[in-house]
């Protein structure tokens, strides 16, 4: 489960971005659908180790990015909810990924 070291990553992340604030309130964070992130997971293994962080009470706030992609044979723009797409306007295999993988600390929320 590689949730839980993501959402360590997080925290370590944020905390060090704090720069002399007391308190965590959030952090919100950017994940594709192509990312390879179950969001629930994280949301779970955040959970969990919030508790244990000088910042209990601090909150995930998760911003979804949906996967897109474009034909390299035809330029047709589209959805991607897996990394391998077969276009539906050619039908050719040859959609490269343009958004949806990304994992992005956006910004923390202190005081």
């Amino acid at each position: 489960m590689h949730e839980m070291s993501v959402a360590t990553n997080i925290l370590d992340l944020a905390e060090k971005s704090m720069e002399g604030y007391r308190e965590l309130r959030s952090v919100t964070v950017q994940i594709g659908e192509l990312a390879g992130i179950e969001t629930e997971s994280l949301r779970f293994s955040f959970e969990a180790l919030r508790k244990s962080t000088p910042y209990p009470d601090v909150q995930l706030v998760i911003e979804e990015v949906r996967g897109r992609g474009v034909c390299e044979s035809c330029g047709r723009e589209v959805h991607m909810d897996e990394p391998f797409a077969l276009c539906p306007e050619c039908g050719t295999y040859s959609v490269r990924i343009t958004r949806g993988q990304e994992l992005k600390l956006l910004s923390i929320e202190v005081d």
